[in-house]
C-alpha cells in the first residue's frame, strides 16, 4: 500500500496546517477554522513552476498559422470541432457528447472572437486573453473550460499536422513511450458482486494491472450504499489478490467521520488512493480527512481553479492531484498543475471522461509527466466515431495493460474522411 508523504511536516510547515475540526455531512456548512496560509516563498515557488511556458513554440516553425474558422459539427449525437487555417490545413477533435451539447455555444460567443484571425502558435497567450475578454472569467467552470479544452485540442492537432509532430512533442519531451492503465467502473446502482465480475471481465480483456470503482451514493450516503461499500471494499481485494492496484472513488459522498472510517477500511485492505472522500469544494473537510489517514487522498477532478488546487497541494489536503484534462481547460492548463505538484514531490494523475477519446489525451499528457503513477484512467474504447491510429490501421485500445503513445502528427489518429464529410454544421 502506498504511504502518504508528509512533506509539509518535513519542511517545517505542519504548524500552519489545520487542526481537528469536527465532522460534517455532505451539504453541511464547513466548521469554523483557522485557514491554512502557505508561506510566501512556497507560493512563489509553485506559481513560478506553473507560469513557465508549456507550448514548445520553438518547434512550430517560422510561418504564421492564422486561424480562419472554428466549426462545431455533428452526426448521430456525436460532436466534433474543426479548425482551419488560411492555407486550408485542418485540425479536428472529438468531444464528450455527455456534456458538450449544453455548452458548445460558448465557443462561438466567447472564444472565437479572440482566436479567429490570430496565429495559432500564440495559443497560450490567446488562452490568457480569452479568459479576460468580455468578462469571460465570469464563466469560469466546466462551461468555459470544456470549450477552451476542445478548441485547444483541435488547434494542437492542426499545429501537429503543420509540423509533423505528435501532440505530446508540441508540449515537451516525452519521458515514456507508453502508459499503463487502470480500468475504471462507474456503476453505483448494481451489487458489489456485479461490480467485481464486470471489472474481472474488463481486466481480462485489457490486461490492466489496476482498477478503480465507486463508493457512496454520489454526493450522498445512504444505508444501502454503506452496506454495499462495506461488502465491496474487502471483496475487491479478495477477488483480485494482493498484487492488483486498487483505487476507490467516492465522488464526495461522505462527511468527515464517515470518510475517515471508510478510509481506514481501505487502508486495511491495501488500497492505493481514496478519491474525493468529501464534497470536492469542502476544502477544510478534505484536509481533515487527509490528516487522519495514511492512504493518499486524490482530488481535483471537479475544480476549475488553479489557485484552489495550489492551496490544496500546499496545505497537503490532497496528495494526488487530478485535473480533468477537459473540464479544467486543456492539456496546457493541466500541465501547470502537474508542475506545481512536482515542486512538492506529489503525483499528478489526470482525470478524464471515457468518451471523446479521453484515453488518447491522457496518454499524450502522461507521457510528459515525471511525477505520475504507472496507471492512467481507462474505460475501453466507447466512441462510435470511425477512426484509426495514424499509420497503424487499428483503434486506440489497451494491449497487455498498456497504451502506446501515438506517434502520428497532432492527435495521432485519423478520422474516416467519409464520416467527416457527412457531418452537419451546428450554429455557434
Amino acid at each position: 500500500m502506498m504511504e502518504r508523504r508528509d512533506l509539509l511536516k518535513a519542511g517545517g510547515l505542519a504548524a500552519l496546517g489545520l487542526g481537528a475540526l469536527g465532522g460534517a455531512a455532505p451539504g453541511a456548512a464547513a466548521p469554523a477554522c483557522t485557514p491554512f496560509a502557505p508561506p510566501r516563498d512556497l507560493t512563489e515557488r509553485l506559481r513560478a513552476a506553473a507560469a513557465r511556458p508549456v507550448l514548445r513554440t520553438d518547434r512550430l516553425g517560422s510561418d504564421p498559422v492564422i486561424i480562419a474558422s472554428i466549426d462545431v459539427l455533428r452526426r448521430d449525437g456525436q460532436y466534433l470541432i474543426r479548425v482551419r487555417d488560411r492555407d486550408g490545413a485542418e485540425g479536428w477533435t472529438l468531444t464528450n457528447s455527455e456534456q458538450f451539447p449544453a455548452v458548445y455555444p460558448l465557443i462561438g460567443l466567447k472564444l472565437a472572437p479572440v482566436f479567429i484571425g490570430r496565429d495559432a502558435r500564440d495559443l497560450e497567450a490567446l488562452q490568457a486573453e480569452a479568459y479576460l475578454h468580455d468578462s469571460n472569467y465570469k464563466w469560469q467552470g466546466l462551461a468555459l473550460w470544456e470549450c477552451m479544452a476542445r478548441l485547444e485540442l483541435a488547434l494542437l492537432d492542426l499545429l501537429g499536422k503543420r509540423t509533423g509532430l505528435p501532440m505530446n512533442r508540441l508540449l515537451g519531451d516525452p519521458v515514456r513511450g507508453s502508459t499503463g492503465v487502470y480500468f475504471a467502473n462507474g456503476d453505483r446502482a448494481r451489487s458489489a458482486e456485479w461490480v467485481v465480475e464486470r471489472l474481472q471481465r474488463d481486466v481480462a480483456k485489457s490486461g490492466a494491472k489496476a482498477v478503480k470503482f465507486k463508493l457512496g451514493a454520489r454526493m450522498a450516503e445512504t444505508e444501502a450504499s454503506t452496506a454495499r461499500d462495506r461488502k465491496l471494499i474487502p471483496l475487491m481485494r479478495q477477488a483480485f489478490g494482493p498484487d492488483m492496484v486498487l483505487y476507490a472513488d467516492a465522488n464526495g459522498s461522505f462527511g468527515v467521520e464517515s470518510a475517515i472510517a471508510v478510509g481506514r477500511l481501505l487502508e486495511e485492505h491495501g488500497y492505493a488512493f481514496f478519491e474525493e472522500p468529501v464534497p470536492f469544494d469542502h476544502l477544510a473537510e478534505t484536509k481533515q480527512v487527509a490528516d487522519a489517514l495514511r492512504i493518499p487522498i486524490a482530488g481535483g477532478e471537479q475544480d476549475p481553479s488553479l489557485w484552489s488546487l495550489e492551496w490544496q497541494l500546499a496545505a497537503d489536503a490532497i496528495q494526488i492531484v487530478q485535473p480533468d484534462l477537459i473540464y479544467f481547460g486543456g492539456l496546457i492548463r493541466s500541465m501547470r498543475v502537474a508542475r506545481m505538484a512536482e515542486v512538492l514531490g506529489r503525483k499528478c494523475v489526470p482525470h478524464i471522461s471515457g468518451r471523446g477519446l479521453g484515453s488518447l489525451y491522457v496518454t499524450h499528457f502522461a507521457s510528459l509527466l515525471p511525477n505520475t503513477t504507472d496507471y492512467q484512467e481507462y474505460k475501453g474504447d466507447p466512441d462510435p466515431v470511425p477512426y484509426e491510429v495514424t499509420g497503424k490501421g487499428r483503434r486506440f485500445v489497451a494491449v497487455d495493460g498498456r497504451l502506446p503513445v501515438p506517434e502520428g502528427p497532432g492527435l495521432g489518429i485519423t478520422f474516416d474522411p467519409d464520416y467527416l464529410a457527412s457531418l452537419e454544421p451546428v450554429p455557434v
